[in-house]
């Protein structure tokens, strides 16, 4: 092996991966030339400078760091490969120099016998990249083909052959050796050892008999070799003696269970050799090669390939050209003069009449052609092939048959399109009503048959008179849209149904298509703004436009292509509600639409496209109140009660969203527009639905669309008894004790809607109170209506009493445990939680500048509590943190509620002269900035990411409204609303303006770490740093952790040491900094959640030094009870161990707290817990260690012990040797204390 491939190993996919990493994406970055065409030559001679014989000059690393330079940006070319022409052959010529020179030094040259070195397999590695960015046809061009490569180039590829080299080099010798097969001169006068009395040529020979080896290979030589044999065989000077005994030994190893990449090999070599040889010389072959195929066809190892099959196929078709005279169909139809630029000239309108668009009848040609019978064998198999499963199979049948046709008699051509046609209908019923169901077809056979006929159209092979018969099945595969179990098909036949329609614009006259252009134009609109798939919509759309500006008749063709673009019908809601609406304004394209919406859209399988749909319907009802209100609202009132669920639910939400739409556009009543009938068929949609679809599967798809419908009727003042209305208000309130919360969602928005309308009694309104209650059974219901009650509007005169009772109920639901009056205890699920605190932000947003005459201050105190609570909300449950819900929620109400009371305070006191009372005190501002700058550092993103957010809101909110960037180049801009202390400090760390990414922990700790400083808010940062450096994750616990150290370090140990030019900027010393962990050790005193992160967070203080900075200056004894108060008793592995590592720390300090200390830990080495056992063991040994500066016989006897006991044994094994460590350790054994004393002292 040489020597550079011995080097050090490193990770290719890494690097490959980091080359997509800068973001690049293909269909977004176009350019208009080879931008980096200086660069890519550059490095392509840097890489051929090197000799590619002998020892490597490059490592294997920057070999690979040259090969992805170059890769890197020459694929970004792959989309638009052909910006690279005008640089290709400077290109290739610089790698095909180096590569002549090696073939010939090591075949014949000074270095003859040795292989070739990793340079040059970059080389050809970076040949092949190109001629795969490029296509091989483009590059073939520019390779050389002289005589005196032919021989050298083949014995280098038998050298690379026997060495395994990279496929790369051999695809590459092989695509060029066939093109050096193309040279005019005869092989024999070549080859050096051929003789003149024998018809065969050594040279190919050996070239068969190499090439013929690669025919079994997975890769891409397989295909140039394919090519290579294929070029050598149709040779004038090689097809006589050479191709038939090819043949036959393609027979006999396909009749010899070859394996499937041998038989794909072999039948991709026949369809070259069929393609490039010339017919005299295939004929006496052609005929034999059908018992082939047909033996190939009853193996199922063959036939389960897609390869193979596509393969077949070619193959047959290849054949049936082969037998049949090279000819152009006279009968064809012929459209003349297809100048794209001439049909759009006006001045050329009189000559385009008179282009010859005529037909020519049978010519004696045609009389007298005689069909070979095996083309009907082709021809079967060819139909057989149009119904295919696979893609690949379908189109190349699909060309096949277009070929073939062109060379078939008028007769025999129109009978091979009627069977196409006769595909279409297979499987195809009869619905009562007349319609064809097409349930039961197969999407495949459709595709291949629409294929068929494009191919067809496109070669004037589909004469006119065929087109009434084609164009009805075309439209319905415009359509063609089935759903199968879970999901659909039909894309592949809609999207070739366009490409049908788009070949009809090439090859017809305007004349032709003039009867049908109206069924055509409005499928094909229909199709390009309402078609569930985005490419099908661009290929509708591609269509419609190549008919209009070939053929000019599609009406509003021009306004229409430039409005339904290729971006515009891209996106979904702009396809549906802009383009559609557009388009809809054309009367002739408006009935079609809505019929396509009413028929096919509304009902789809698809959820999103029916919303989106009933927007669409609203959209376009209005432009036509009269059509609407006699048509469309009484056909949506009509499928409203469809069993089927999917059409059942696009028809509720359509008629509501219309009905609304009609409503806001109609000047007139729609009693008078609407028949009473009709009225009153909507009135019963919602109570005539059954039970049974309000329950069980699916039943949420069909609430959802019932409370949508009913929202929008309520939001449309619609005229409804009282039945209907109870009706209405069972449906919402069974739907906000769903388990579902978006459907919770809906329900209580509908819920707004009808008490704006229709009014609530109290009744109801004790109701919802009841449905929140502690003691409530039902979790999904206090859950729903809490948001319910948040809907109602307690500005109202009618509701205003209400509302104090309705926000303390809200406030109890908020509450994590709720003890009841009889000493039970009740929790309220997090769920209900959360949306109690959302509807109390509601309530809050909706009173807006009535809010302090609606709510008293003891009320608004309760809210702010409220909030305060729920920040403070840290449950768990099997989902996590879902206390993280409730904070999330708190936060965004104290985004509406403190600026908005701020406000109103504000305005208060400069408007009275009397004393005001403030709602908020200045108090409240400091504990809600304090609060929020605890959620802004800890572990959860997303939690982070919402309290800057707040944060930010909070912090620049102004006296009148405004925001701080609407006023800030204002001379006298209003006041901040907050009144919190250092707000200009704050204000630095959360920037206005300036994006700041507060996903991101190395962002967001950096920041705001030094608003340790700020006693006002020192604990409540240092709670939420602690939280978060003490964590599990990984990537927040280095960032967090790294920010705190290196804050504390840099901490001066008292005020006496402090050095500042401003006594008035705070602080931190590092004797605060350590009473501040103590405070929060002694407030969250048994939360584990907080105890735990602060043992890891002391540890770590520890281990970097910062706390024995203040050795001398600080009483680290109540440190040590914190630490020994959490192990009693304690059953935590993780807080154990924890608190062993910050015992080992404090062992640093010396004196006698060490000593207490390694009492602690001698205990902790018998602990019942083997895992805590072999951490003190390994914890002491560290600390010992790192104590010692020179060891003594003591100490190393210590260090035996620790390291080399087994602590997993038995506790009654190991305290003998833990009662060992005493003497040497300098300590003295503490003495048992008896039972009875023990239980006397507790």
């Amino acid at each position: 092996m040489p020597e550079g491939l011995e080097e050090e190993v490193f990770d290719v996919e890494a690097v490959l991966d980091s080359i997509g990493a800068d973001g690049y994406n293909p269909t977004e970055k176009t350019s208009s030339h080879f931008l980096h065409a200086r660069q890519v030559i550059q490095e392509l001679k840097n890489l051929a400078s090197f000799p590619l014989v002998g020892p490597p000059e490059l490592d294997n690393r920057q070999r690979w760091g040259l090969r992805l330079s170059l890769i890197s940006v020459i694929a970004q070319y792959q989309y638009q490969s052909y910006l690279l022409d005008p640089y290709l052959e400077q290109m290739i010529s610089i790698l095909i120099a180096p590569i002549r020179k090696v073939v010939h030094d090591v075949t014949i040259g000074d270095f003859k016998g040795q292989p070739m070195n990793e340079h040059g397999v970059e080389v050809f590695y970076m040949l092949y990249f190109i001629s795969k960015t490029r296509g091989y046809k483009t590059i073939v061009k520019f390779l050389p083909h002289e005589v005196a490569d032919i021989e050298p180039t083949f014995e280098f590829l038998r050298k690379e052959t026997t060495h395994r080299g990279a496929w790369e080099t051999r695809y590459m010798l092989l695509i060029w050796l066939s093109l050096m097969c193309m040279i005019p001169f005869d092989l024999k006068s070549i080859d050096s050892q051929s003789s003149k009395t024998s018809d065969r040529i050594p040279l190919v020979d050996q070239m068969m008999d190499s090439a013929k080896s690669y025919l079994d290979r997975a890769g891409k030589d397989r295909d140039a070799s394919s090519l290579f044999i294929a070029r050598l065989l149709t040779r004038k000077d090689t097809c006589i003696v050479y191709l038939p005994e090819f043949v036959e030994w393609s027979k006999g190893i396909m009749s010899s269970n070859p394996n499937i990449f041998q038989a794909i090999g072999i039948l991709g070599t026949l369809c070259w050799v069929f393609k490039l040889g010339q017919r005299e010389v295939l004929l006496p072959i052609a005929e034999g090669l059908e018992d082939l195929l047909v033996y190939i066809e009853s193996r199922d190892l063959f036939m389960s390939n897609s390869q193979m099959k596509k393969l077949i196929v070619k193959l047959s078709q290849r054949l049936g050209l082969c037998l049949l005279k090279p000819r152009v169909a006279a009968w064809r139809y012929q459209r003349g003069n297809r100048s794209l630029a001439s049909n759009l000239t006006t001045e050329n309108e009189a000559k385009l009449e008179k282009v010859s668009t005529t037909i020519a009848e049978e010519t004696e040609d045609d009389e007298n052609f005689d069909v070979p019978e095996a083309i009907e064998s082709v021809i079967e198999r060819l139909m057989n092939g149009l119904r295919d499963r696979d893609t690949i199979v379908r189109w190349s049948a699909a060309k096949g048959m277009g070929r073939i046709s062109n060379r078939l008699p008028k007769d025999m051509a129109d009978d091979v399109v009627g069977s196409i046609f006769e595909l279409f209908s297979e499987d195809v019923f009869e619905l009562p009503n007349g319609e064809p169901d097409v349930s039961s077809v197969s999407e495949h056979t459709w595709h291949g048959a629409s294929l068929a006929v494009a191919e067809l159209s496109r070669r004037g092979l589909l004469l006119p008179h065929r087109l009434t018969e084609l164009i009805p099945w075309i439209i319905l595969a415009l359509k063609f849209d089935v759903k199968r179990g879970a999901h659909s098909v039909g894309s592949n036949v809609r999207d070739s149904a366009c490409y049908v329609c788009w070949s009809f614009a090439r090859a017809y006259t305007p004349d032709v298509l003039d009867s049908h252009v109206r069924k055509l134009s409005n499928t094909l609109i229909a199709v390009s703004v309402f078609d569930r798939d985005i490419n099908i919509r661009r290929a509708s759309s591609a269509a419609f436009q190549e008919n209009v500006g070939r053929m000019g008749i599609f009406p509003h063709g021009i306004e229409i292509v430039t409005v339904a673009d290729y971006f515009s019908v891209g996106n979904i809601n702009s396809s549906f509600l802009t383009v559609a609406p557009f388009i809809a304004g054309f009367p002739e394209y408006r009935r079609y639409l809505i019929e396509h919406l009413l028929e096919f859209v509304i009902p789809h399988w698809d959820i999103a496209v029916r919303e989106v749909a009933a927007d669409s319907m609203a959209k376009i009802a209005v432009l036509d109140l009269d059509y609407a209100c006699s048509d469309i609202i009484p056909a949506l009132t009509k499928i409203s009660g469809s069993l089927d669920p999917s059409i059942r639910h696009g028809a509720l939400i359509a008629l509501g969203k219309t009905c609304k739409a009609v409503r806001a556009r109609s000047k007139q009543p729609l009693e008078q527009r609407i028949s009473e009938e009709t009225l009153q068929n909507i009135g019963q949609v919602v109570p005539s639905v059954p039970e049974f679809t309000l329950s069980g599967f699916g039943s949420e798809h069909i609430r959802q669309a019932l409370c949508v419908h009913i929202a929008c009727l309520s939001e449309a003042a619609w005229s409804v008894d009282t039945s209907v209305l109870d009706s209405w208000k069972s449906i919402v309130n069974s739907t906000l004790e769903r388990t579902e919360d978006p459907l919770q969602k809906i329900a209580s928005n509908t819920f707004r809607s009808l008490v704006a309308q229709y009014e609530i009694s109290e009744k109801e309104f004790e109701h919802c109170l009841k449905k929140i209650e502690p003691e409530t059974v039902d979790r999904f219901g206090q859950s729903g209506f809490a948001l319910a009650l948040g809907e109602i509007d307690y500005r109202d005169q009618r509701y205003k009493a209400w509302i104090s009772r309705a926000v303390k109920a809200l406030i109890i639901t908020t509450q994590h445990d709720i003890s009841a009056l009889e000493g039970a205890r009740y929790v309220a699920y997090p769920e209900a939680r959360k949306n109690a605190v959302i509807a109390v932000t509601n309530i809050v947003k909706v009173l807006d500048v009535q809010y302090q005459e609606v709510a008293s201050r003891e009320l608004s105190s309760s809210i702010l509590k409220m909030y305060f609570n729920g920040l403070q909300d840290y449950s768990i449950d099997h989902r996590g943190d879902i206390g993280s819900w409730i904070r999330e929620a708190s936060m965004q109400g104290l985004e509406v509620m403190i600026p908005l009371v701020a406000r109103l305070d504000y305005a208060a006191t400069h408007a009275s002269d009397q004393q005001y009372q403030r709602y908020l005190s200045d108090e409240d501002h400091a504990n809600v900035l304090g609060m929020l700058l605890q959620q802004c550092v800890e572990k959860i993103d997303r939690t982070r990411a919402c309290a800057a957010s707040v944060i930010v809101s909070i912090l620049y909110a102004r006296t009148d409204g405004s925001s701080s960037e609407e006023v800030e180049t204002e001379p006298s801009s209003p006041e901040y609303v907050l009144r919190a202390p250092h707000r200009e400090q704050i204000m630095k760390v959360f920037p206005m303006g300036e994006y700041v990414n507060w996903l991101q922990p190395a962002e967001v700790y950096t920041r705001v770490v030094q608003l340790l400083n700020l006693p006002e808010y020192r604990s409540d940062l240092l709670l939420g740093f602690t939280i978060s450096a003490g964590g599990l994750a990984e990537s927040l616990v280095r960032h967090a952790s790294a920010c705190l150290t290196e804050f504390v370090s840099n901490l001066p140990i008292t005020s006496s040491d402090m050095e500042t030019d401003s006594p008035s900027t705070p602080t931190l010393t590092l004797v605060e900094f350590g009473n501040e962990l103590m405070s929060i050790a002694t407030r969250y005193n048994g939360q584990d959640r907080v105890i735990i992160p602060l043992l890891e967070v002391l540890d770590m203080l520890f281990e970097s030094g910062c706390m024995l900075l203040m050795e001398d200056e600080y009483d680290f004894a109540p440190m040590v009870r914190f630490v020994r108060s959490q192990t009693f008793k304690c059953k935590d592995t993780r807080k154990l161990a924890a608190c062993i590592r910050t015992y080992c720390g404090l062992c640093a300090l010396g004196g006698k707290i060490k000593n207490a200390i390694l009492l602690e830990l001698l205990r902790l080495l018998v602990h019942p817990f083997p895992k805590i056992r072999r951490t003190t063991a390994d914890s002491m040994y560290m600390m010992l260690n790192g104590s010692v500066d020179e060891p003594t016989p003591e100490s190393e006897k210590v260090g035996e012990i620790l390291m080399n006991s087994d602590w997993n044994k038995p506790m009654a094994q190991l305290t003998p040797l833990r009662d060992e460590l005493y003497p040497l350790l300098n300590l003295e054994k503490p003495k048992p204390v008896p039972a009875n004393t023990a239980s006397r002292a507790k």
